[in-house]
């Protein structure tokens, strides 16, 4: 292990040499009983390690698991607030309101023309030849069976 592998475990690991894999932790003590500037890498770690836990408000693991533990006793401990419940009419209209039709609209109101100009058009007399109806009868257009047969010879 050369210094930059050993730099590297100690960010990776601590500086508490028996939390290390077994390999690393034998290469690393033999790292340090050769390399003066290993020890100070391991000494530089360890007062980052204290000023850590010193911030964190705890020094030994042990108080680390009580105070997480006071923390979910805690929150375990609390009721939930209660929820309002909606009758079942009362959700589909929300379900509706959350889609989002935005990029729809034009196209609807295309359709939406379309459809008044082919409505006006199919009632006027512009979509019915004169020649089969003589009294434009609208009737005579939507029942005969094939309104166009005078005008095929």
């Amino acid at each position: 292990m050369n210094l930059a592998d050993f730099q590297q475990c100690l960010d990776a690991n601590g500086a508490d040499l028996a939390r290390w894999a077994p390999a690393e932790r034998r290469a690393a003590e033999d790292l340090l009983r050769s390399d003066t500037a290993a020890l100070a890498a391991l000494a530089g770690a360890r007062e980052l390690d204290s000023a850590i836990g010193k911030a964190g408000g705890a020094t030994d693991p042990s108080a680390a698991a009580a105070s997480a533990r006071r923390v979910t006793d805690a929150i375990t401990r609390r009721a939930l607030p209660a929820q309002r419940r909606r009758a079942v009419w009362q959700w589909w209209p929300i379900e509706l309101l959350d889609l989002d039709f935005a990029p729809a609209w034009p196209r609807v109101a295309v359709l939406a023309c379309v459809a008044v100009i082919g409505f006006t058009a199919g009632l006027s007399d512009l979509a019915v030849p004169t020649a089969t109806s003589p009294d434009n009868d609208l009737g005579i257009v939507v029942f005969e069976p094939d309104p166009l047969a005078e005008l095929r010879l």
